[in-house]
């Protein structure tokens, strides 16, 4: 009689997560310092993303290289995040806005997109230095030999099944608890203020921006942990995934009409004069995005929809162990292998480009 098979173990589920994320990290840096399309910085990023969160999710169980941890992965997305923030905001203004703009306009929006060509230049080159130099080469290798021999600590060894709830959960009532689902409620909290005029969106915008960016960092952390985590729980996780990613984008829109803003602000002083259509459409995509996310806030502020996520997360299956993963191609050195890869078949899922929360001095908006 046949034995079942053994359930993954919670080590088995890191390591795999742990070399997916890093082999799509290390694809597309070369073709980063290529710098031909900028998918391919988009994409490092996701791998990035993807791989920190599994490093602070499975942290519990595992015993990582100090070069490899969760820290150095964290500084190195967000310098890559510099440079993608400045290639969002190119995009937004040429593809978006210019095509509805009056030709006397187009002058002004040369004027920002040279300064955004300026910072770009400037930003990249620190990309180049450090995708070359020691720090990244000595953080792929530390990952990439953690993956061929690794090493953890005891819980690692108790399938995936049994402790991954106690590992997402928390997460989750942090995300519940954030004060920015009461942004735009009564008093009271209980009702959404449905009805505002433009002007007192804009002014709850802008009195409650870092509130809603610190929103958005915590959606798309759960957001991350949930999509780690969702072949425990097949098919019952991929609603909350969807909504939880348009939640991120909607918020994000809110973020970025405002500091765009301020960036066409600091580059033409009189922009209000003489950019009124652009301000205008900014205005436009700043309200509708409005009534998307009190659609969201409307959806999560119900305790049903909570208790529901709740209760999924209690329950999840075990899944078949899977051979154990690993990298046969070091990545010693400061240049990683490099296979220029258009496709992102068999790749972690691409998340849409994320967005910024204001700063004091006017910056293009901020993907973190």
């Amino acid at each position: 009689m046949a034995s079942a098979p053994q359930s993954t173990t919670l080590g088995d589920l890191a390591q795999d997560a742990i070399a997916q994320y890093l082999k799509h990290t290390v694809a597309h840096a070369q073709p980063v310092l290529a710098d031909t399309d900028p998918e391919d910085l988009h994409q490092m990023r996701v791998g990035l993303r993807r791989l920190r969160t599994a490093v602070q999710v499975f942290e519990a169980g595992l015993d990582l290289p100090k070069r490899g941890r969760e820290p150095n992965i964290a500084a190195l997305g967000r310098k890559l995040g510099r440079l993608r923030d400045l290639d969002v905001t190119r995009m937004s203004l040429c593809d978006r806005y210019a095509p509805d703009l009056p030709a006397d306009e187009h002058q002004y929006l040369g004027l920002v997109l040279l300064s955004l060509a300026k910072q770009r230049h400037k930003t990249f080159k620190r990309v180049k230095r450090l995708l070359k130099g020691k720090r990244y080469g000595q953080l792929t290798q530390a990952l990439t030999d953690w993956v061929n021999k690794p090493a953890y600590r005891a819980i690692a060894a108790l399938p995936a099944d049994q402790v991954v709830p106690d590992l997402v959960l928390p997460l989750v009532s942090q995300l519940w608890l954030h004060p920015g689902w009461l942004v735009g409620t009564t008093p009271s909290g209980l009702a959404i203020q449905s009805h505002l005029s433009p002007a007192a969106i804009d002014h709850l915008i802008a009195d409650s921006g870092p509130v809603l960016h610190s929103l958005r960092k915590q959606v798309k952390r759960v957001r991350y942990q949930l999509r780690l985590v969702a072949d425990l729980y097949p098919g019952t996780l991929e609603a909350d995934i969807q909504r939880l990613s348009a939640m991120q984008d909607t918020l994000g829109e809110l973020q970025d009409s405002e500091v765009l803003e301020d960036f066409i602000g600091a580059v033409v002083p009189d922009a209000k004069t003489q950019m009124p259509s652009l301000l205008a459409l900014l205005a436009d995509s700043r309200h509708r995005a409005w009534i998307r996310w009190q659609g969201h806030q409307k959806h999560y502020l119900d305790a049903t929809q909570r208790q529901q996520l709740r209760l999924a997360l209690l329950h999840p299956g075990p899944v078949q162990q899977k051979q154990p993963a690993s990298l046969a191609n070091s990545t010693k050195g400061s240049t990683p292998s490099t296979a220029r890869r258009r496709s992102t078949k068999g790749q972690p899922a691409a998340p849409k480009a994320s967005r910024a929360k204001a700063k004091p001095t006017p910056q293009p908006p901020e993907t973190p």
